[in-house]
């Protein structure tokens, strides 16, 4: 997705992602891009946690006011709470 995103941009259309695996994305170097520390299947939170779910897109959508290139952000989401 971080290739595909970088492409986009190139474009002109602004991209941002959220990922579970941190270390596979960062390998992509997507332009904008946040980092939870939720499972794979749950990136977004988890399943029927509305509230979770909003602020992981949240905060992911807000990259999208910052200019590109941006580090990844790491969230502070977990699957315990």
């Amino acid at each position: 997705m971080g290739l595909i995103a970088r492409a986009l941009e190139q474009d002109g259309v602004a991209t941002t992602l959220t990922s579970w695996n941190a270390g596979v994305t960062r390998l992509t170097m997507p332009p904008r891009a946040t980092f939870t520390r939720l499972a794979r299947g749950a990136t977004l939170g988890r399943p029927g946690d509305a509230a979770q779910q909003r602020r992981v897109l949240e905060a992911t959508l807000a990259l999208l006011a910052r200019d590109a290139p941006l580090e990844p952000v790491q969230l502070d989401e977990r699957l315990e709470r």
